[in-house]
């Protein structure tokens, strides 16, 4: 399954999307507030390993996709779903992109494509997404695609040495539907 997005697809992840991993992972500002999780991808085989984790989240979370340009068949970053709860029906949505695309309405476009599938397709009725407080331009792109701000979560990760808040955002089908 793809999709097209204006100037973008989204498109499953293949090994020769490797190198864009370890690109976006080699750049401070994109990873600034991506966890450490996502920081550590530095060869080919932690990059691999990262696109098989992507594409078995198509099995029972709804996937996570790579970002690529119509013309280009490029990785340029990556958005998708993970800890899929069956028995709650909700979702967490996570996404990156290199910097050079910040600014340029994309992410804002594929979220907007994403919570259309979540909801239209595999039925989600609440989808998730936690930011790092300090990461303004997440915050904005989520409040863009109507997601609702419920809080912060008080020292909840513990990255680089010292505690971070995380800022916890929803949206949820009814409000999708109106």
């Amino acid at each position: 399954m793809e999709f097209n997005v204006g100037s973008f697809r989204l498109r499953k992840p293949g090994y020769e999307d490797a190198d864009g991993f370890i690109e976006i992972c080699s750049e401070t500002e994109t990873m600034k507030y991506y966890g450490i999780a996502g920081a550590c991808i530095d060869t080919v085989q932690k990059a691999k390993d990262q696109i098989d984790w992507c594409n078995n989240l198509f099995e029972n979370s709804g996937g996570r996709w790579i970002i690529v340009e119509q013309d280009v068949n490029k990785y340029i970053g990556d958005i998708g779903f993970h800890n899929y709860q069956g028995d709650h029906n909700k979702v967490e949505i996570g996404y990156r992109i290199k910097q050079k695309y910040w600014g340029t309405g994309i992410m804002t476009q594929c979220i907007k494509t994403l919570i259309k599938y979540g909801f239209e397709n595999m039925n989600y009725n609440r989808i998730e997404a936690l930011v790092d407080n300090r990461n303004i331009g997440s915050k904005k792109v989520l409040l863009k695609n109507n997601f609702k701000c419920e809080g912060t979560l008080r020292d909840y990760e513990f990255e680089h040495g010292h505690y971070i808040d995380m800022d916890i955002f929803s949206i949820l089908r009814r409000e999708y539907n109106s």
